[in-house]
């Protein structure tokens, strides 16, 4: 028997081991091929390499134009735990396999906890496998890095200590998820009260309690308002785009909150119907056989990203396509599996095994053809060019070209490869004034179609702008003078301010836009 139950635990270990592998190869090669962007893989790399060298989770390229604190942004002082490994070799492939790496090893403590409840082993592997290939899952693996994706493990964690009373394990789990993102202060408080109804022990409660408590007025009262340029949180601020989620509401946590309280039957229509939140909660909840709403006390943790995202006036968060769900995942998955535990209670033995296996082939065929991968027949959002097994050599002669105090405007795709420094800005931003303009005349995609940056995985999207308005820009500079091509080593364009343009450059440029002007506008037809 215990040789058997071992064969499970290997088989759960295996099955991460290979997801990491999977899901890190391909984000390293996303990254290596230009498919990862300024927003949000460059942000998170110059708030790191900021941190070490005297200026704190430093951001230049946003919306403000200013250089401003990324904790005013988000609150992610997680990020620190990343300095260390900068200090020996600064590259931002460690966050790229850190989210991997993270979002892999939550299967295991979620194995631990199917054993814990369900008391069968191949029934834990199946929901830790299904955990695995769940849609939301796989694709925030291989989305550019976000601090969110390192909650995933945590809130595996907490269920498990919850579950098997581990007080210490509970309080180090919660005081790590506060320094992950804001709203996490929640979070902590519906651990909080899952602990009390799960245990009957205060302490550990109440302590929870107070932590998340806390830490939710701090932040969101205190800190971000404080390094914000817009005074309070930048995502409740309006006039700002797709970037003021949550303004519809209110302008600050406190109005958001009167908001909810006064009008909580119309804010709930609109966001389950007009925004499309309805549809959002069945591809959470179909695929899991809507186990987790009969485990329903162990998604209070999961109100806080519940609410965030079906309140976003941005629809990309109830997106399976994208990372935000990802820290949700691991909640949906612990309540599925103690909601499945109590179905069959009243079904024969081994239904439990039955139960898991649905749920796994379901989210097998929805996580195949929902796959940011390239698989037959798969949706595979980011339809990269080519699979690259390291990074360009030509970025390093790029690099030793930009002087490391000179500031760069980078075409966005681009520029998370050059964003260790005080100065990086999305192109077409800082023209003008930036020192230098780095491009990359080559589609990094097979999916060039439309002229709508908001159309995730598009080339549209990779450039930050309209294919039209790229190639106009980029003509300009070569008409202006105020730019000068200072390297041109197809596809790398380098413009350097004051540097003079030879004849021969020029005209070697202007070759290559009227290939991409034919090859790209002929793709949108």
């Amino acid at each position: 028997m215990r040789r058997h139950a071992l064969s499970w635990a290997y088989l759960a270990l295996l099955a991460g081991g290979l997801h990491f592998l999977l899901t890190a190869s391909f984000g390293l090669s996303r990254h290596w091929g230009y498919l990862s962007s300024i927003h949000d893989l460059g942000v998170f790399d110059q708030a790191v390499w900021g941190t070490l060298h005297g200026a704190p989770f430093l951001n230049t390229s946003n919306v403000f134009g200013l250089p401003i604190n990324w904790l005013g942004f988000h609150f992610n002082p997680i990020l620190i735990v990343f300095a260390p490994f900068y200090l020996v070799y600064p590259a931002a492939e460690w966050l790229i396999l850190a989210q991997a790496a993270a979002v892999s090893i939550t299967a295991w403590p979620l194995y631990l906890l199917g054993r814990e409840v369900l008391r069968s082993e191949r029934a834990a592997f199946l929901w830790a496998a299904a955990y695995l290939v769940n849609p939301f899952v796989l694709n925030a693996a291989v989305w550019d890095f976000h601090p969110v994706a390192l909650a995933a493990p945590l809130m595996a964690v907490n269920v498990l200590a919850i579950e098997k009373r581990k007080a210490g394990l509970f309080g180090l789990g919660c005081a790590m998820l506060l320094l992950v993102q804001e709203h996490f202060g929640a979070s902590v408080a519906g651990f909080a009260i899952l602990w009390w109804l799960r245990n009957r022990t205060l302490a550990p409660a109440a302590i929870a309690f107070s932590m998340g408590v806390a830490h939710t007025i701090l932040v969101l009262g205190v800190i971000m308002p404080g390094l914000s340029p817009t005074g309070s949180h930048v995502m409740m601020s309006g006039d700002l785009g797709q970037l003021s989620r949550y303004a519809w509401l209110g302008g600050s946590a406190g109005e958001i909150v009167h908001a909810l309280v006064d009008n909580p039957v119309a804010i709930l229509e609109k966001a389950l119907f007009d925004m499309g939140g309805a549809a959002y909660l069945a591809f959470l909840l179909v695929p899991l056989l809507a186990m987790p709403l009969v485990g329903i006390e162990f998604l209070l943790p999961a109100l806080a990203d519940l609410s965030a995202n079906l309140l976003s006036a941005n629809p990309m968060p109830r997106s399976m396509l994208s990372y935000h769900s990802i820290s949700l995942m691991p909640l949906l998955m612990a309540a599925g599996i103690v909601g499945s535990a109590r179905v069959v209670t009243f079904w024969r033995k081994r239904s439990s095994d039955i139960v898991s296996m649905m749920v796994l082939i379901i989210g097998l065929l929805l996580g195949y053809f929902a796959a940011p991968l390239p698989f037959p027949h798969a949706y595979s959002t980011w339809q990269p060019r080519a699979w690259h097994l390291a990074r360009d050599s030509r970025v390093s002669e790029v690099r030793r070209l930009l002087t490391p105090e000179a500031s760069v405007s980078a075409q966005a795709n681009v520029a998370a490869h050059f964003s260790q420094r005080e100065r990086i800005y999305a192109f077409p931003a800082r023209l003008g004034e930036a020192d230098f303009i780095v491009l990359r005349l080559e589609s990094p995609t097979r999916r060039p179609e439309g002229q709508d940056p908001g159309r995730v995985g598009s080339l549209a999207h990779h450039l930050g702008m309209p294919t039209k308005q790229y190639l106009s820009s980029v003509g300009r500079l070569l008409d202006d003078g105020a730019y000068g091509v200072a390297l041109w080593n197809p596809p790398w364009l380098i413009f350097s301010k004051g540097e003079a343009t030879s004849e021969r450059a020029e005209r070697l440029v202007r070759a290559q836009l009227a290939n991409l002007e034919q090859e790209w506008n002929g793709s949108n037809r």
